[in-house]
């Protein structure tokens, strides 16, 4: 299967984790993950707030030049690159007013296609859960997660039209299949408020406080992702949250993708375990996982 991807400046920088892994779990699934060439910023996540023509232009450069790699689909493993381009795209069907003055700046036709999916959509959607599962060598039986979606994988559900806005599952079941228990709770698509990292700190360190105290209520080992951005943020802010809340929550946080990469066969090294901040290292051997 040939899918045109979007990596987005996330995935290679700081989230390169997330980038190598999925590149290896998707040779396992027999995806050629075909990369946009000359990709260029989504606009995420105040451009739209600036200048909504030039936002949507932006995504509409990126999906034209997927269009002409001749590609039915384009798949994006960044929540809020997603969001952009999905946007774009929608706006683009929408509006033919908007489409014609966009078309002006990219100098091309206003793109409508290819079609738009997250990582975790076109996991659920076009490979399929017993597909996924056909690939496991070592179940990752043990386990207990949050699947931790975030505010911008599911919203706004007429624009994405994927999964629950409030109560999504797919990412449940992607790890459910490998052998992990995701755990029921209470903040898996709230935010946690990493628009506000570099202005208001004091509110993303609440926010994220509230998500991680929630996974740990729940009974869950790790919080899991699907979203560079929430990775970056929990992450980067976990010591601060727990220095806030006075509480030593013990919590990694892990791209899906990396932990589909361990049950196929992949090594802890390989999936770039080693760049998380917060090691998850001691509940892996644990679990007797690695």
């Amino acid at each position: 299967m040939n899918v045109a991807y979007f990596p987005g400046c996330s995935l290679h920088g700081l989230s390169r984790a997330y980038n190598s892994s999925t590149h290896l779990v998707c040779d396992k699934l027999n995806i050629n993950l075909q990369e946009i060439e000359d990709w260029n910023c989504c606009g995420a996540t105040a451009a739209h707030s600036l200048n909504h023509k030039l936002s949507v232009s932006l995504g509409a450069r990126n999906l034209n030049i997927a269009k002409n790699m001749n590609l039915d689909m384009i798949t994006v493993p960044c929540a809020g690159c997603f969001g952009r381009l999905k946007t774009a795209s929608y706006e683009l069907r929408n509006n033919p007013e908007l489409a014609k003055e966009v078309a002006e700046i990219i100098n091309a036709p206003a793109p409508v296609e290819p079609e738009v999916t997250n990582l975790v959509q076109f996991f659920t959607e076009q490979v399929g859960l017993e597909k996924i599962a056909s690939k496991v060598v070592k179940p990752l039986t043990g386990l207990k997660v949050a699947a931790y979606y975030g505010c911008l994988l599911t919203r706004p559900s007429k624009v994405v039209a994927f999964d629950s806005p409030e109560q999504p599952t797919s990412m449940d079941d992607i790890l459910q299949v490998i052998g992990i228990e995701t755990v029921n709770w209470s903040h898996k698509a709230e935010c946690c408020g990493g628009g506000y990292a570099a202005s208001e700190t004091d509110i993303v360190v609440d926010l994220s406080g509230q998500v991680v105290e929630s996974a740990k209520n729940a009974g869950a080992d790790a919080i899991v992702v699907a979203c560079p951005m929430c990775h970056t943020n929990l992450d980067t802010r976990l010591g601060a949250i727990e220095k806030s809340r006075g509480v030593k929550y013990d919590m990694p946080i892990i791209f899906f993708t990396q932990l589909m990469g361990l049950a196929y066969g992949y090594s802890y090294r390989q999936l770039g375990f080693r760049q998380l901040l917060n090691s998850a290292s001691p509940l892996l051997k644990k679990q007797g996982i690695i």
